[in-house]
């Protein structure tokens, strides 16, 4: 994998983490109707909703509805609260909200053993096995995907999962039921996984009882972006949220839309499309003097994170978020591998006041940076505006991805 879904070290706050917020005003970005769409039940639109998940704490978290069927039937189960996430690749359900009737069949290596996954995130990770299954998402299907049942049986977890923090392998770890990576990869981790050579520590295993051993997968049996695998409106998403107030709101609901330039209802539009790198997604912004270059858009981002050692810092639960004493009006500039910059303005209001009002849904959020060098657009910044997110390698009316718009 490239770089982990920024749920980051803000477990204090809301027990998953941090990212994203800006205040700009909505653009006419060809995403005005999606709304609507998702209502009539057009067969490219998912419902979205942001509240307190599943477990009643969630801040800023983008959650929607799947189903998963056994391959080829209509043996299936359907599964609300599935975290929306632009960071990261691949479906990963909490084994304990699966239907035991549901027997999705596992996935095996070459020595026919079961094939298991570590994928890590920025603290902490989800282990378990791979299985197959037929995915629904609105109105769209994708067809036999591998996809990572978090914490189900499978052997003990190897020391360089282990490593990677907390194991986050149920519901209230997660934050919610399981994890949509819909990004801008086709497969969760790619060559490095795929090396029949030196396969990655780390990533794939194959087990025996409770022996794991180091496993190359080749990329098709790899956990697989489902939007890559739709028969139609596979090239990239949309997400749309409404404005919300400086203070939040109860909920927010949007739409998640499949496919771009793909249909009257995810056309670009006057979107400005930054390309981004096809390794890790990043491109640079530029706040004040500094420039960052590890910069990117990520939905499973809670808030805005950025380095600022001017802005007062929250203390208590919230030690690391941002707390101005009046609410900022901030601007950077986003500027992607093409070259085309995006002045972009948003908003940083005291996180303590926010978290006080208990809201769900907030365009002002803000954390410091926990890594050098970048700024974190996280669900934040999505709302008021819809944002594309392009697949690499695939084609659309801007070209190939990936890319982000906006």
């Amino acid at each position: 994998m490239t770089r982990s879904t920024a749920l980051v070290a803000l477990a204090a706050l809301v027990g998953i983490a941090a990212s994203a917020c800006s205040s700009a005003p909505a653009q006419d970005d060809g995403g005005a109707d999606a709304a609507t769409d998702a209502d009539a039940g057009v067969s490219n639109v998912a419902p979205l909703v942001v509240d307190d998940g599943p477990g009643g704490q969630a801040v800023d978290v983008l959650y929607t509805t799947i189903t998963v069927c056994v391959p080829g039937t209509t043996t299936c189960q359907t599964i609300d609260h599935v975290e929306v996430d632009t960071g990261s690749t691949g479906l990963r359900l909490i084994s304990s909200v699966l239907d035991g009737s549901l027997a999705l069949p596992p996935e095996t290596g070459s020595s026919g053993d079961a094939v298991s996954e570590c994928y890590p995130y920025a603290d902490g990770f989800n282990w378990g096995p791979v299985v197959t299954a037929d995915v629904l998402i609105g109105g769209e299907v994708a067809s036999a995907v591998p996809i990572q049942i978090a914490g189900g049986k499978s052997g003990s977890i190897p020391s360089e999962c282990s490593s990677a923090g907390s194991e986050e392998d149920t519901v209230a770890s997660l934050g919610g039921n399981g994890i949509l990576g819909i990004g801008f990869q086709t497969a969760d981790c790619g060559a490095g996984c795929s090396n029949t050579s030196s396969p990655r520590p780390g990533a794939y295993y194959t087990c025996a009882g409770a022996t794991c051993t180091v496993a190359a997968v080749p990329n098709a049996n790899q956990v697989q972006n489902p939007v890559s695998l739709f028969a139609r409106d596979n090239n990239g998403v949309a997400i749309q949220l409404p404005d919300v107030d400086p203070g939040g709101a109860p909920t927010a609901t949007g739409s998640l839309v499949f496919g771009i330039g793909t249909a009257p209802n995810n056309d670009l539009g006057s979107a400005q499309v930054i390309t981004i790198s096809s390794f890790n997604g990043y491109f640079t912004t530029t706040y004040g003097t500094q420039t960052l270059s590890a910069s990117f858009i990520d939905s499973g981002s809670v808030c805005y994170g950025f380095p600022d050692t001017t802005i007062p810092q929250c203390t208590g639960d919230q030690t690391g978020f941002y707390c101005p004493t009046s609410t900022l009006d901030l601007t950077a500039t986003n500027t992607g591998l093409n070259q085309v910059s995006i002045v972009t303005p948003f908003e940083v209001a005291n996180a303590t006041t926010l978290w006080n009002s208990k809201n769900t849904a907030f365009d002002d959020l803000a954390i410091t940076a926990f890594t050098p060098g970048y700024f974190d657009w996280g669900l934040s910044f999505f709302f008021g505006r819809t944002v594309f997110t392009a697949i690499s390698g695939a084609s659309t009316p801007a070209g190939p991805g990936p890319f982000f718009a906006y």
